[in-house]
């Protein structure tokens, strides 16, 4: 990989990570937002049910459409943040990184990020759409979840590690990590307590299949995009350094 300097690192990273940002909003309107619009329908139906038994309304204090136009913007600018980190971490790993050029080393380590950050805690614990799910354990699901990235981070790293062992064959290096991986994740899967709030028996299990798959969607097509422009971007970067130092030997040869 041709190194970059920091300024146009960062400056790659934002860009790849607003594409992606941008990338993900359209997934999350088009995906995710009829879930949530379904299942916060059926929590105004039950809300609008116990006022009227109780004798209560409510104020709607912000539209529903502020809310959309704010979650979208949200993820367009956690997207950017991500893509800075995604770059830095990138710059920082360099070769470690599996990847025969500069583009498949993006590409393989936005794959890495999905299975860690991504595809790890969503197996332990499944989103569910707004209004759905008991409040009283939000903060022992953000620990789970928050430490379930950690142990996958640390699992993903093992792996990649082991894999790239030189003084094992590469058949070798195949079977052992892939071992450690299945028997990594089976031990992680066992150990993280379960957090998983019940579904609400008013709540389609469809609905909730919808959620979980959207969501799942959403943020693989943002890792798949922050990595492939980041890719793009740096496999220009490794051309143009290599075509630059190709120019004074082909002056040499034709003079």
């Amino acid at each position: 990989m041709a190194v970059m300097t920091v300024g146009r690192t960062i400056g790659y990273g934002t860009l790849a990570g607003a594409v992606a940002g941008g990338a993900g909003a359209a997934v999350q309107y088009w995906l995710v937002e009829p879930s949530i619009r379904a299942a916060i329908a059926i929590e105004d139906a039950k809300s609008a049910t116990d006022h009227a038994d109780h004798g209560h309304t409510s104020d709607v204090v912000v539209s529903r459409a502020e809310q959309v136009g704010f979650g979208l913007l949200t993820v367009l600018v956690v997207g950017t943040l991500i893509g800075i980190a995604f770059a830095l971490v990138r710059r920082f790993l360099g070769d470690r990184v599996p990847g025969r050029s500069a583009a498949g080393s993006a590409i393989a380590l936005a794959g890495l990020g999905f299975a860690a950050c991504t595809l790890a805690p969503a197996l332990v614990i499944p989103a569910n759409p707004p209004a759905v799910g008991d409040p009283a354990t939000v903060n022992a699901r953000t620990v789970t979840y928050i430490g379930t990235i950690f142990c996958a981070i640390v699992l993903t790293a093992a792996v990649t590690a082991l894999a790239r062992v030189k003084r094992f064959e590469p058949g070798l290096r195949v079977v052992a990590a892939t071992a450690l991986a299945l028997v990594g994740s089976i031990v992680l899967v066992w150990v993280i307590p379960d957090v998983a709030d019940p579904i609400p028996s008013d709540v389609p299990a469809r609905l909730i299949w919808n959620f979980r798959v959207g969501s799942l969607a959403q943020m693989g097509v943002m890792w798949l995009v922050m990595g492939g422009v980041f890719g793009y971007l740096s496999q220009a970067v490794a051309r143009a350094r290599r075509g630059v130092g190709a120019l004074p030997s082909a002056q040499f040869a034709s003079g």
